[in-house]
């Protein structure tokens, strides 16, 4: 019998849930968190019941198979990551993706490579205030992204004008305005966000719809049984009218493809899908041949005024609401993959060890 273990820090999700109802008859899952990690040889937590069609509480050894859906933001979260990091070291452990480090990093490793370049907007570290004033001087808008950052959180934008500073920072579920009528104060101001965030600036891209709306198309990438990487979701979010982003945490709504391509010419629609075909086979590929390996990517988007194509973010740990916007055979495929690419690594493992 194979042991899945989901680790979070919340009670199962309605997805975990699922994931458990899905998983093949081979495979037991369980849930626990990073605090059960104590150093015993068994662990608490919930094991579900097949019978029962419930989590029941269990004590179990720790999991063969580990599938890390936890965020380490908060400072507990971030103290109790020792422990999962050191789990990820224990030879009997193999997680299903060991996740990205950040957005600087991911960018420096993918964006030079000739098949991705062009779909990556210029990205530049920000070291000091005086380089991004600088980086206005040439360009009026642009947009700083926490290093470390997921769901739009803590994103700005900045736009010089006339003298003048403006700064829209988002703070889900909505935006905070600031204008300063000088340089001075407006590095002052980013002096604080600085001492607490580190940051990459872009160029601000309008990606917006004829009406206003922020959208972008994100994509659910998983291994499948074969551990081949599989595009299993395509679906478009807009968010508020006239903010930064359209995270579905800050407010965003959930469109099907269908609604963006009906506008699109023909050639359009034919361009934008070589496009998002190049993304695809080649991002997963040259992010695990860079780091470790991986399970699943949520990439977000943006297509821009003159149909050019964006690469926006790469999420190691996406969420799975948009899972919902496909066919019941598709979530079916979604909700059994964790446990049927622990077959594959249970099978490949053999095979290494000799075993037919």
């Amino acid at each position: 019998m194979i042991a899945l273990g989901i680790l979070s820090f919340l009670k199962p999700t309605p997805y975990m849930t699922k994931i458990a109802q899905h998983a093949v008859s081979s495979t037991m899952v369980y849930h626990f968190t990073p605090q059960a990690l104590n150093g015993e040889e068994k662990i608490n937590g919930l094991r579900y019941c097949r019978e029962k069609k419930e989590w029941v509480s269990d004590s179990f050894p720790i999991p063969s198979f580990i599938y890390d859906r936890c965020f380490y933001s908060s400072q507990l979260a971030r103290e109790l990551s020792g422990r999962v990091e050191r789990l990820k070291m224990e030879r009997e452990c193999r997680f299903l993706g060991y996740g990205l480090p950040n957005k600087w990093m991911v960018h420096q490793a993918v964006s030079t490579d000739p098949s991705l370049a062009p779909f990556f907007p210029k990205t530049l570290r920000l070291t000091t205030s005086s380089f991004l004033l600088a980086n206005l001087q040439l360009q009026k808008k642009w947009v700083l992204k926490p290093i470390q950052g997921s769901q739009g959180k803590g994103l700005i934008k900045v736009e010089a004008s006339n003298g003048h500073f403006v700064a829209k920072e988002v703070k889900q579920p909505g935006e905070q305005h600031f204008t300063f009528p000088s340089s001075s104060l407006f590095q002052q101001w980013l002096h604080t966000r600085m001492k607490k965030t580190s940051y990459i600036f872009q160029p601000f891209l309008s990606l917006q719809n004829k009406e206003g709306t922020p959208f972008d198309i994100r994509l659910l990438l998983q291994k499948d049984e074969r551990g081949e990487w599989q595009e299993r979701i395509r679906v478009i979010r807009t968010g508020i009218p006239h903010h930064i982003t359209s995270n579905l945490a800050g407010g965003g709504r959930m469109h099907p493809y269908s609604s963006l391509t009906k506008s699109l010419s023909s050639l359009q629609k034919r361009k934008l899908e070589e496009d998002i075909r190049k993304i695809v086979t080649h991002l997963p590929v040259l992010l695990e041949r860079a780091f470790q390996p991986l399970f699943e990517l949520g990439v977000d988007l943006g297509l821009d005024s003159r149909q050019n194509l964006w690469i926006l973010d790469i999420n190691s740990k996406p969420g799975h609401k948009i899972v919902t916007m496909t066919a019941k055979q598709n979530q079916k495929e979604i909700y059994e993959a964790p446990s049927k690419y622990c077959e594959f690594l249970t099978f490949s493992k053999g095979n290494k060890m000799g075993v037919e």
